[in-house]
């Protein structure tokens, strides 16, 4: 395992937790390159970001050549070449040059599971403290969501003969932090708290969620683990979604991709990375809303324009374009991402 301490200024591992630095840790692979050495070809996928930490690296385009050199200790550092394919070729010059290479599907999914937050409470009632007591009461209430209006009908009648109905008692955890998230929940009795430990050990503040609240999307659009426990405050009914339901009748028809060459004038581009990644590189007329903080900016856009959201693998852009649909907007996605050669610092 590399040492953790390697990746603290690492751009963007330096905003992660530490527990998510040691996970990249373990899957990291530091080697040292003789003068001469190729390090990296350009036009191949990009498995990993590499990271120069001694030396100098030429890096070539095809075209003109540039010099890059190791930074001084505790300066941040970026890598090498950023997105999905090698935009250049990169080898060691004059001397030995010790690179860090970070398993980039891997950081994808963490900066995704990391970026999104806490457990995403979606209120599905459309009127504040409207009470849900009846079953045509919380499915009223659920078909209220902007996000189910853009769902076929079709797939809202399978959606509601594939719920499954469950009753938790009073204390009961619903769904586990660092668990794998297995189904989707929309409360139709009761009340239950939202409870997240930090990485000092210490609860956040807690979440209150009634009747008409649904919870448990966030782990099933980022493949990792629950980030959230939900725990009853009393007795408890629920209607359970399958995650393989949920992709197939909720996630899938709402997300709707579109290649980069469809893109016109109207579309308002949203690029969902870090603002670091943004300044190195982005489309063109795109705004940065990164995905972390997209439930409180996301009123910094209209819904007269259709949002096109972006990001370097589609993975966040996905989760993003959820969200937004969610909330109303009128919201798609470049799909796999934007490759890093269409990106131009502006």
């Amino acid at each position: 395992m590399v040492n953790i301490n390697l990746l603290k200024n690492l751009v963007p591992l330096s905003s992660l937790l530490a527990t998510d630095r040691a996970e990249l840790a373990r899957t990291a692979r530091l080697g040292t390159y003789n003068a001469g050495q190729t390090i990296f070809t350009r036009g191949e996928s990009a498995c990993t970001l590499p990271y120069l930490l001694a030396g100098e690296v030429e890096l070539f385009d095809g075209q003109v050549s540039r010099i890059v050199r190791a930074g001084k200790p505790g300066e941040p550092q970026q890598p090498l070449t950023l997105g999905a394919q090698r935009t250049h070729t990169a080898t060691a010059y004059k001397k030995p040059a010790q690179v860090l290479l970070i398993d980039r599907n891997q950081l994808d999914l963490i900066q995704t599971w990391a970026q999104t937050g806490g457990v995403e409470v979606v209120e599905l009632s459309g009127d504040a403290g409207e009470s849900a007591a009846s079953d045509q009461d919380w499915m009223t209430a659920l078909l209220k969501n902007p996000a189910f209006h853009k769902i076929p009908c079709a797939n809202i009648a399978q959606l509601f003969t594939c719920m499954q109905a469950a009753r938790f008692a009073a204390g009961t955890e619903i769904i586990r932090q660092g668990e794998r998230g297995d189904a989707y929940f929309v409360i139709t009795r009761g009340s239950a708290v939202v409870q997240r430990r930090l990485e000092s050990g210490d609860l956040a503040a807690p979440i209150e969620l009634a009747v008409g609240t649904g919870f448990g999307e966030e782990a099933l659009l980022s493949g990792n683990a629950r980030n959230a426990t939900v725990r009853t405050l009393t007795e408890v009914d629920v209607m359970r979604i399958e995650a393989k339901d949920f992709e197939r009748l909720l996630r899938a028809p709402m997300l709707r991709e579109m290649g980069l060459d469809e893109v016109t004038t109207e579309m308002q581009l949203v690029d969902v990375r870090l603002s670091v990644e943004y300044r190195s590189g982005h489309l063109p007329g795109a705004i940065n809303l990164p995905l972390a903080h997209l439930r409180e900016l996301a009123v910094q856009l209209t819904s007269e324009r259709p949002l096109v959201v972006y990001c370097d693998s589609g993975r966040r852009s996905a989760s993003a374009a959820y969200l937004l649909c969610e909330r109303g907007f009128d919201a798609r996605l470049i799909a796999g991402g934007v490759k890093a050669g269409l990106l131009s610092e502006q």
